[in-house]
C-alpha cells in the first residue's frame, strides 16, 4: 500500500512538473519573440542614429564653409 502512495505522489509530482515546464517553455518563447523585437528596434534605432549623425556632420561643414565665407565678405567689406 505504502509503494502504491508513493508512485501516486511521483506521478502526481511529474505532472506538476510537467505543467511547469510546459509554462517555463511558454515564457522562453514569449521572451525570445520580446527580445526578437527589441533587437530589431535597437537596430532600426541604432540605423538611424547613424543617418543623424552623418547629417550633424554634414551640417556642421556646411557651417564651417559659410562662417568662413561670411568672414571672406566682411573682409572684402571691410578694404573697400
Amino acid at each position: 500500500m505504502t509503494s502504491k502512495n508513493d508512485v501516486n505522489e511521483l506521478i502526481n509530482e511529474i505532472s506538476r512538473l510537467m505543467a511547469a515546464l510546459e509554462d517555463v517553455n511558454f515564457e522562453c518563447q514569449r521572451l525570445e519573440i520580446v527580445n526578437s523585437n527589441l533587437d530589431f528596434q535597437l537596430k532600426s534605432i541604432s540605423r538611424e542614429l547613424k543617418q543623424n549623425i552623418a547629417m550633424l556632420e554634414t551640417l556642421e561643414e556646411e557651417n564651417k564653409a559659410l562662417r568662413n565665407e561670411n568672414r571672406e565678405l566682411k573682409k572684402e567689406l571691410e578694404n573697400k
